[in-house]
């Protein structure tokens, strides 16, 4: 299986505060990797990262063999990165499809002014985009929400049209930070039946989660972050069976019997 990301000995300082010191870890096309770790450890810092949010202080990265390490999220988005965030980010005063819409702008090809002026090929092009976010609406089961505002929605629900903009920019890879967080036992079920499927359409998934049983269900492999360094990495088999993350991550009682709570 080809490598579609690798980052190598990824260092991240704010200030005199060292968040991430040689991180480095692979990913392969078309798999699902999960980032774990105590609150702190670094994880939301290495999305921002190869996210183009934050520059790193140390380190490379490449993304399908190119280095992307100095490129700005817009530049990403067009190479093929795509994101969620922890805590859900959707435009409140616009309906569901105009949000999924928004994705979508990275491959506009209209410019500003015939946009502005309503030219032939700006409503072709609108009209296309419209299409390609109610199929993404479809995929995510949203499509009867289409015209609801998004701040009328469920917490699930807004999440998913976070995801179904994210899938609008066309990814080969997406970062999903904590997509479970604040979920139900049903809608977490059936949020990872849903990044199963994601995976299925040829994307390949980097994934930071607490709910230790949703990570070991669909994660190929299992990367473990503490105080900003990788303790582990393997299989879940793996990382359940490794008495240093167990120690380190959960407590040694605990073990991975539960999913640790944010």
């Amino acid at each position: 299986m080809a490598e579609i990301l690798k980052v190598k000995e990824l260092r991240k300082e704010f200030g005199g505060i060292v968040a991430l010191q040689g991180v480095s870890f692979s990913l392969e096309s078309k798999h699902i990797k999960a980032i774990i770790g105590p609150n702190g450890a670094g994880k939301t810092t290495i999305f921002n990262i190869i996210s183009g949010v934050y520059s790193p202080t140390g380190g490379r990265i490449w993304f399908k063999g190119e280095r992307i390490d100095s490129l700005k999220s817009h530049l990403l988005a067009k190479r093929g990165i795509s994101r969620t965030f922890q805590n859900v980010q959707i435009f409140g005063n616009m309906s569901v499809v105009e949000n999924v819409m928004v994705g979508c702008h990275p491959w506009s090809r209209s410019e500003f002014l015939a946009c502005i002026f309503r030219s032939k090929r700006a409503k072709v092009e609108e009209k296309r985009i419209y299409s390609r976010a109610m199929q993404l609406l479809e995929f995510v089961g949203l499509q009867d929400k289409a015209n609801t505002p998004a701040s009328n929605l469920t917490f699930h629900q807004q999440r998913l049209v976070e995801i179904a903009r994210a899938l609008a920019t066309g990814p080969e890879l997406i970062l999903l930070d904590e997509p479970v967080a604040g979920l139900n036992t049903k809608e977490t079920r059936q949020m990872g039946e849903l990044i199963c499927r994601i995976r299925d359409m040829g994307i390949s998934i980097l994934l930071v989660e607490h709910d230790m049983d949703l990570v070991m269900e669909i994660s190929h492999e299992i990367v473990v972050l503490n105080s900003g360094k990788v303790i582990a990495e393997g299989s879940p088999r793996e990382i359940q069976n490794n008495e240093k993350v167990i120690a380190a991550y959960l407590g040694e009682e605990e073990g991975f019997a539960k999913s640790e709570k944010s």
